[in-house]
């Protein structure tokens, strides 16, 4: 009988952790572009994540449109804030090397690249 319980509470943890995949908000940090695809790099992070747009939305597509006109050469980092969701950690992106997708919802804000960008940002947890 003490099985059966704790196969009961078993499934209700799997259930609740399946609706946590994503975490919405605002985030701020580095984005680059080029030939190999597309990253974002979280103020207060060391991760790398996967960009995408939200839905069918076409805003990362915009967003590359911006920071093409702001970078110089492929690659070189553009400050960004945006809104958008965050999955839960894993592999993505080509040859799973990117820790989280970002689906973007709204470019808030991007501009070239300064120091203390970040200073502000809180530490995220990793």
């Amino acid at each position: 009988m003490h099985w059966i319980t704790s196969l009961a509470w078993l499934g209700i943890f799997a259930l609740t952790a399946v609706g946590r995949t994503l975490e919405s908000g605002i985030w701020e940090g580095h984005v680059t572009f080029g030939r190999g695809g597309s990253s974002f790099n979280p103020c207060g992070s060391k991760e790398t994540w996967w960009v995408k747009s939200k839905g069918f939305s076409k805003t990362a597509e915009k967003l590359q449109e911006d920071y093409n006109s702001i970078a110089q050469k492929p690659y070189e980092p553009v400050y960004v804030r945006v809104s958008g969701d965050v999955s839960r950690k894993g592999q993505y992106g080509r040859l799973g090397s990117y820790q989280r997708v970002l689906y973007i919802e709204e470019v808030l804000e991007i501009r070239p690249k300064k120091d203390g960008d970040c200073k502000s940002a809180k530490r995220m947890s990793e």
